[in-house]
């Protein structure tokens, strides 16, 4: 058996018998996109690209080279597993009450974070840059929901960067006093040597010792009040708003006791606010008001004593050398051969390792300081903006692919009712499927008159 071969003429008259599979098909889908288009939610999107600068502070824990690979690439992949994360997720439909007053199971909070989550959308434009972007059916919380992001990734990086500069300097202070008190053992060894030795030079004993111990007062002081004034900064830092909280306010009334700047002033307000806690709600004009003034003066504390404690380590500083100066004229007095070479020895191994860490651990304090300024790398190249039209669904899309795929449901259904379409119409299909024609019966008769 032969296949029939179209040509166009055939396939016109084909299109013009199956008309109607080809339309039916192409309006039922019309009918049930264009109905689909304007039945759906319309949705709006909401925006924002965040630039991040290259200028991070460095991690002063590892080297260099390294530090800058970590820097830039620490930040790009943390981007969407901040993002996308369930405490995000969390915060956003808290934020924007979008589960609404109703309790709901732990089962339909899960399916409500998937939800929210699949509202997401984010990008990497270029090398330093992201773009979140928030899709919901009303306008304003799109916008609400996209600068909420924002702020929660450029507060999530800052946090852990100035957590990890703050476990950098407490490595350092660690590293430092457990130096010190290596160096300040083998200085002993070292001056009770030194002091054996000039009891043979006459006059010299009784002045060096006096130096030696009025230096050493000198430093006991100095790293007395130092440790006060750190120890009362990291109260300060530990609570930014201690009077939210038990804790914060039991580190204030500790704090009042030290021997640091404004203290004395803060003790009136505490007690001022005692007396007000105890008699209004903390939503009393009068008790926000005390809160206000305390967190006003801690601020003006935290800065002060922060000062304080820059002179404090010029001070000791100052005095450190002195002493080490004080150590160089009595070995200068001695004669060099009756000296302990391994104590000396071992007096400036101590004695190097220990101005090298002071060195580091000043570094870790400038990167700490620097870091708390961080949120001037984040910079809002596009801050994110009400929608004034909806971005889904497109609806001339809709209803012309769904025209497209109608046609070409229509053409299928037309080809293939014509394929398996067994009627011969010509008398080519008799030769096609070889079949004896036993008769002619002409298109059309002449009936004769009578």
């Amino acid at each position: 058996m032969e296949y029939a071969q179209f040509n166009a003429q055939q396939v016109l008259k084909i299109l013009r018998r199956r008309r109607r599979l080809i339309l039916i098909p192409v309006v039922a889908v019309v009918v049930i996109c264009t109905l689909g288009a304007f039945l759906l939610p319309r949705k709006y999107e909401s925006s924002t690209t965040i630039l991040v600068q290259r200028d991070e502070v460095l991690n002063p824990l590892v080297s260099y080279e390294m530090a800058v690979t970590m820097a830039s690439e620490d930040i790009l992949k943390t981007f969407n597993e901040i993002i996308y994360s369930t405490g995000t997720i969390q915060t956003i439909v808290d934020s924007l009450h979008i589960a609404g007053s109703e309790i709901i199971t732990e089962q339909d909070r899960q399916e409500l974070l998937k939800k929210v989550r699949k509202n997401i959308l984010t990008e990497r434009p270029g090398s330093a840059s992201f773009k979140i972007t928030y899709v919901d059916t009303d306008p304003v919380r799109a916008q609400r929901a996209v600068k909420l992001l924002a702020d929660i990734f450029i507060r999530t990086i800052i946090q852990v960067e100035n957590q990890r500069n703050e476990m950098a300097v407490e490595f350092f202070e660690n590293k430092l006093e457990e130096l010190r008190q290596r160096f300040d053992a083998s200085q002993q060894e070292m001056l009770t040597q030194l002091q054996q030795h000039i009891q043979d030079v006459p006059g010299t004993e009784h002045m060096f010792n006096a130096q030696l111990e009025e230096s050493d007062q000198n430093l006991r002081d100095i790293n007395a009040q130092e440790k006060t004034y750190q120890q009362a900064v990291g109260i300060l830092r530990k609570y930014p708003d201690p009077m939210q909280t038990d804790a914060g306010r039991k580190a204030m009334y500790e704090l009042e006791r030290m021997n640091v700047p404004y203290a004395p002033n803060l003790q009136p307000l505490l007690n001022k606010y005692d007396d007000y806690s105890n008699r209004y709600t903390p939503k009393y004009p009068e008790v926000q008001k005390i809160v206000q003034q305390i967190n006003d003066l801690l601020a003006v504390m935290q800065s002060t004593i922060e000062n304080e404690v820059d002179k404090q380590r010029s001070k000791r500083l100052e005095s450190e050398q002195r002493r080490a100066q004080i150590i160089s004229e009595m070995q200068q007095s001695t004669v060099s051969e009756q000296a302990n070479e391994d104590k000396e020895s071992s007096f400036d191994i101590y004695r190097k390792l220990y101005n090298e860490m002071k060195i580091k651990l000043e570094q870790a304090r400038t990167t700490r300081d620097l870091g708390r300024e961080q949120k001037n790398q984040f910079i809002i190249l596009d801050p994110p903006l009400i929608p004034s039209e909806p971005s889904k669904p497109n609806r001339l899309l809709i209803i012309f692919g769904g025209l497209g795929v109608g046609i070409i449901i229509g053409l299928l259904t037309a080809a293939t009712s014509e394929l398996l379409d067994t009627t011969m119409r010509n008398k080519e299909d008799f030769e096609v499927y070889q079949k004896p024609i036993i008769a002619y019966i002409p298109e059309s008769s002449t009936v004769p008159q009578q």
